[in-house]
Formats: structure tokens, C-alpha cells, sequence
């Protein structure tokens, strides 16, 4: 288990365009500055960061190659725009949606928050099975019942139910939404990595998981997870 307060905390400084503060980034690993090297990944992931970023703010354009980056919108919305089809469309999406920009050997893009408010999201980077290719972009969405009714496969390399498809074949993201005294088992899997990015939980045999708190398995059993208060869980499992 590792608590919220354990993980590294990025506050984005001023620049000529944005005061100061105007993104907080709550990493799961190593990343940047910050280097742990107990905590550099786990199975093909490399970067796990639960993003806020205020209104009217984007990060500006920037460059990834060889990774998979997930993105799942927690609340407001998220502007983005990429390179890898040739022009910069724009792009918003809003909680319930996934995105999957697969960077390949190269693409640019930029993404933050519209004018109307702040945009919170987790964003996910995992090794590609194969590294270049070509740059690519897909998104999709879940309606709010089927959240509510059972774990949704947001984006896998395996799963063709799934809503985006990975370069990263043993990898796959679910995510669930439930309420106080309602229960989920865990998906099962040889690996995966839990965070609970809102609400209070139970797991057994574990314990208590706060916003924020993530768990790192390594047994597959069926774990299971009574909701404390209506809660949204991740859970990224490895084949």
C-alpha cells in the first residue's frame, strides 16, 4: 500500500504566460526531479500522475516517442491537440471519457483545461510492446450507469471489448464507479496496480484505501472492495 501523502507532489512554477500554481501534479513513481529508485514503475508502467490543472491553463506543446499515454477525466473538462494526424484539431473531453495517444517514433501535442473551469485527470504512461510506429489517437467514452454497474475495460492491448486499444498487449485499464455498502472484486490478474482517486474504501485482508491511496498486487486473488462513500476506482492489471 502507499498513502496519498507518501507520493511526490509538483506544483507548476510561474512562467511568462501563467502564475504560479497554475498545475499540481500527485505522481505515483519517479518522475522529473523526483528520483526513487525503489520506485521507478511497476510492470510496463512508468508514469502514474493525477493531474489538476486551473482554468484557461494547458501545458504548453511538448514532444513523447515510445509511449502509450492514457488519459481518464476525473471532473471539467480537457482540451487536447496532437500532431499525429497530420493537423491540430481540438479536441475536449469530459469525465467518463478515455484517451489514448500511442506517440510512436515522435508526436507533439498540448492539453489543459477550457476557460470555463478546472479540469482534474489521471494520466498514465506505459512501454509500447514494440517501440516507433506511427503516431496515433483515439479516444472513447462510458455512459454513468455502466460505471455504476461493474468494472468497464477503458483501454487494453487484450481486451477487444475495450475502449481504446494498446500498443502494450498485457496491459489492461478498468475503472468503476460504486456507493456506500455496495461491493466489486477486484479484476484478477498475476499484477495490477489499484488507485482510488475518489471516495473511502474497504479492501480485504488490506484495509482501509482514502482518496488518493493505491495498492500494488501481486497474488492473484479476489480481492474484495466495499464502498465507504461513492467512490471511482482504477485498476490497471498485467497478464
Amino acid at each position: 500500500m502507499r498513502r496519498s501523502t507518501d507520493r511526490f507532489v509538483t506544483v507548476a512554477p510561474a512562467r511568462p504566460d501563467a502564475a504560479a500554481g497554475w498545475a499540481t501534479t500527485r505522481h505515483s513513481f519517479s518522475f522529473g526531479e523526483h528520483y526513487d529508485p525503489g520506485n521507478i514503475g511497476f510492470g510496463p508502467l512508468v508514469a502514474l500522475n493525477d493531474e489538476t490543472v486551473r482554468a484557461g491553463e494547458v501545458y504548453p506543446e511538448h514532444t513523447h516517442r515510445d509511449t502509450e499515454i492514457v488519459t481518464w477525466v476525473l471532473s471539467g473538462a480537457l482540451q487536447h491537440s496532437d500532431s499525429s494526424h497530420g493537423d491540430r484539431s481540438l479536441v475536449t473531453l469530459v469525465p467518463g471519457d478515455v484517451q489514448l495517444l500511442s506517440a510512436g517514433a515522435g508526436v507533439t501535442h498540448v492539453e489543459g483545461a477550457t476557460s470555463e473551469g478546472p479540469v482534474r485527470f489521471v494520466q498514465t504512461w506505459l512501454r509500447p510492446d514494440e517501440p516507433g510506429g506511427t503516431a496515433s489517437w483515439a479516444c472513447g467514452g462510458v455512459a454513468d450507469h455502466e460505471l455504476a454497474a461493474t468494472w468497464v475495460p477503458a483501454a487494453s492491448g487484450s481486451d477487444p471489448g475495450a475502449l481504446v486499444n494498446l500498443r502494450t498487449r498485457a496491459a489492461t485499464l478498468w475503472v468503476t464507479r460504486f456507493e456506500p455498502g455496495e461491493e466489486r472484486t477486484l479484476p484478477e490478474a498475476p499484477d495490477a496496480y489499484v488507485l482510488l482517486c475518489r471516495g473511502s474504501v474497504d479492501v480485504d485482508e488490506v484495509g482501509a484505501l482514502h482518496e488518493g491511496d493505491a495498492l500494488r498486487l501481486t497474488v492473484p486473488a479476489p480481492f474484495r472492495v466495499v464502498a465507504r462513500e461513492t467512490s471511482e476506482l482504477l485498476v490497471w492489471t498485467f497478464a
